[in-house]
């Protein structure tokens, strides 16, 4: 510890505790809790449009025909609430990246190299995520409704080679971030709980990057992204409950 750390560790005439410094800046607690609180609706909001979807598009389906058929027939078959679940995860995207660098000066110092890492990856996922969600939003979402199909294959999500699953990979990065920034978390039993529940959350790149390599949306969407639903949202949840008691 560097001489004008300890300096800083002395308030009042008298040392005080790491996690005293670590809680000190109100606005941190403040950002952090609210930036997590928004991931955990953003997560819960992804699983309920996932479900609504899945539900809607079965009781209306009239074409079983597996797989894809072209452009003609996406669209001939498409419905807006297939998008439902885009919203909220565009909304994530920069949601994740304030709440990773709230945990960022939320760390102890000598933890940061971590968090700062975390705030590297999510930075990379941000970006695909963004692009990939309102390119969706706009672009495909209105070519659609004006049969603008020219070019159209490469872009929409019903084809399982087309850039919105490239991005879509988005997902491995955000793992890795929470995988990095889980060191940070080794106070008493809450911070413990986070940092397990962060790294479960990003063990699951493994099986992403499986369902990318294999060539399989179904595996990485049904296998990866449904567990990480339920991970992360408990996760970004108890960063939550951490970040009020600090400002507490």
């Amino acid at each position: 510890m560097s001489t004008t750390f300890e300096a800083r560790l002395k308030i009042a005439g008298g040392p005080v505790s790491m996690d005293t410094v670590r809680s000190a800046p109100k606005s941190v607690s403040q950002v952090g809790f609210w930036s997590a609180v928004l991931a955990t609706l953003c997560g819960i909001g992804y699983g309920t449009a996932l479900i609504i979807t899945m539900f809607s598009m079965s009781a209306t389906a009239t074409d079983t025909a597996p797989g894809w058929r072209g452009i003609e027939a996406f669209v001939a078959s498409f419905q807006p609430i297939q998008m439902l679940s885009l919203i909220p995860s565009l909304l994530l995207a920069p949601t994740f990246v304030v709440l990773m660098v709230s945990l960022h000066y939320y760390a102890a110092p000598d933890k940061k190299i971590w968090s700062h890492l975390g705030i590297a990856f999510a930075l990379i996922y941000a970006v695909m995520a963004s692009i990939n969600y309102t390119v969706q939003l706009t672009v495909v979402r209105l070519s659609i409704a004006n049969k603008e199909t020219d070019g159209l294959a490469m872009f929409v999500m019903g084809n399982s080679h087309s850039l919105f699953w490239a991005l879509a990979s988005c997902y491995i990065f955000m793992n890795v971030a929470m995988l990095f920034a889980a060191p940070i978390f080794s106070g008493g039993k809450l911070e413990r709980w986070i940092r397990w529940l962060f790294i479960a959350n990003g063990a699951s790149v493994i099986v992403s990057i499986f369902g990318v390599v294999v060539d399989s949306p179904a595996i990485y969407l049904l296998v990866s992204l449904v567990p990480w639903c339920i991970i992360f949202s408990l996760a970004t949840a108890l960063v939550a409950v951490l970040f009020k008691r600090r400002e507490a």
